[in-house]
């Protein structure tokens, strides 16, 4: 009956709402593990790993926060999470993560946090709880501008001339974004490991081929409603999913109904106790124009830029319709590396992706018949199955 006043209280609250309500999320999280409630510092230390923290302005005036797992300063390798996630992703496995992995090998792992997400709700003039300009981005902008600046900053902080890239998902379509809008990038990454690519969403099955039918429509209402951050850290909607995904039915609910029918199941890899660890940092924050970009490229099968409908595209693009990102700009090395059981980043769009791109070095589709969206930073036997490839491959450029 608790949980039931909890979330009517917080619907009420939805009536008369700012462009973002925050509220205190810690007590949403009580009775989780401990990784849950910790930070990304706080993971790195409790494993004894030497963290430093950095904030990256960006050509337009986004704060951005950027942790460095201190490592060899020659051999710098940067993470770049997926949507609705944070630099976090790469350590809530503790000692089998990929960013204490890739440290304890000697690597300089700098782990980035694009714009909106919970650690880089931060703008020179503008407001992300009061300033609805402060959401106006999707991943072109995570792409254009948050990407090319850690990627500088990281470069003159190390003296290097080139970094690697490891991005899974949404960390892999702003890569791409880069590369294609600003090509002299390319000659800074000199390999990028793309793991489950999110660039073509032709080969989506149900249910997430239903909700693309429906999400003009679904955008639409969430404009209506005022709702320009999904999923914020200390949002409403973050609280719901806490205060009912934490329970014990949170698993089977959750995980199993919600998310796996989006991703692919494979609870064999995703076990009860460590689901519980990932509610305190995932999902976390993005923009509901993100999203919405996400949806167009499904919807219309083309690797594009952000559709503002007829009028606004002639003033922006000088085009009735956005032009698409040209992949053949792609220089960079890319290994690609999927699961066959992933719903998002399915193998045939995979496949379409590996065909109009210049330069793939690799291609590589995980054995077991279940590996999903998720696995690849939070199977249980990751480590085991995918990284030993992930090092041999940095190793060759490092």
């Amino acid at each position: 009956m608790s949980i039931v006043k909890s979330i009517f209280f917080l619907i009420l609250m939805l009536i008369d709402k700012p462009v973002t309500l925050s509220i205190n999320i810690t007590s949403t999280l009580i009775g989780l593990p401990e990784d849950a409630r910790l930070n990304f510092t706080q993971l790195a230390y409790k494993y004894g790993l030497v963290v430093r923290e950095y904030e990256v302005i960006t050509e337009d005036g986004y704060i951005l926060k950027l942790f460095n797992i201190q490592g060899n300063k020659k051999r710098p390798v940067l993470l770049a999470h997926g949507i609705f996630g944070t630099a976090d992703i790469y350590l809530l496995r503790g000692k089998t993560s990929l960013g204490y992995i890739l440290a304890k090998q000697g690597y300089d792992v700098w782990a980035l946090n694009v714009r909106g997400s919970r650690y880089s709700r931060k703008h020179l003039t503008l407001d992300p709880d009061k300033d609805k300009a402060f959401w106006n981005f999707s991943f072109h902008e995570h792409g254009y501008y948050d990407l090319p600046a850690n990627i500088d900053f990281i470069l003159q902080s190390t003296g290097q001339n080139q970094l690697s890239i490891i991005g899974i998902s949404e960390g892999t379509t702003i890569t791409f974004v880069l590369a294609s809008m600003r090509p002299e990038y390319n000659e800074k990454i000199n390999v990028f490991l793309a793991l489950a690519p999110v660039v073509y969403l032709q080969n989506l099955e149900p249910p997430s081929s239903i909700l693309l039918q429906f999400s003009a429509e679904i955008n639409d209402l969430l404009t209506v409603l005022g709702f320009e951050e999904l999923f914020g850290y200390n949002s409403i909607f973050k609280a719901i999913y806490n205060i009912i995904c934490g329970q014990r039915i949170g698993y089977d609910l959750c995980l199993k109904i919600g998310f796996f029918p989006v991703t692919g199941a494979d609870a064999d890899e995703l076990e009860p106790e460590f689901y519980y660890t990932t509610i305190g940092q995932f999902p976390d924050g993005t923009s509901r124009k993100n999203l919405a970009h996400y949806t167009q490229v499904g919807r219309r099968r083309i690797f594009a830029q952000y559709d503002y409908g007829r009028r606004m595209n002639l003033d922006m693009y000088q085009s009735a319709a956005p032009p698409e990102y040209s992949l053949n700009r792609v220089t960079i090395k890319v290994v690609l590396i999927c699961g066959k059981n992933d719903k998002l980043s399915t193998l045939k769009d995979v496949q379409i992706l590996k065909d109009r791109l210049p330069n793939v070095i690799g291609f590589r589709v995980m054995e077991s018949n279940t590996f999903n969206h998720l696995d690849h930073v939070w199977g249980r036997n990751v480590h085991k199955v995918s990284y030993p490839f992930i090092i041999k491959t940095l190793r060759k450029f490092n």
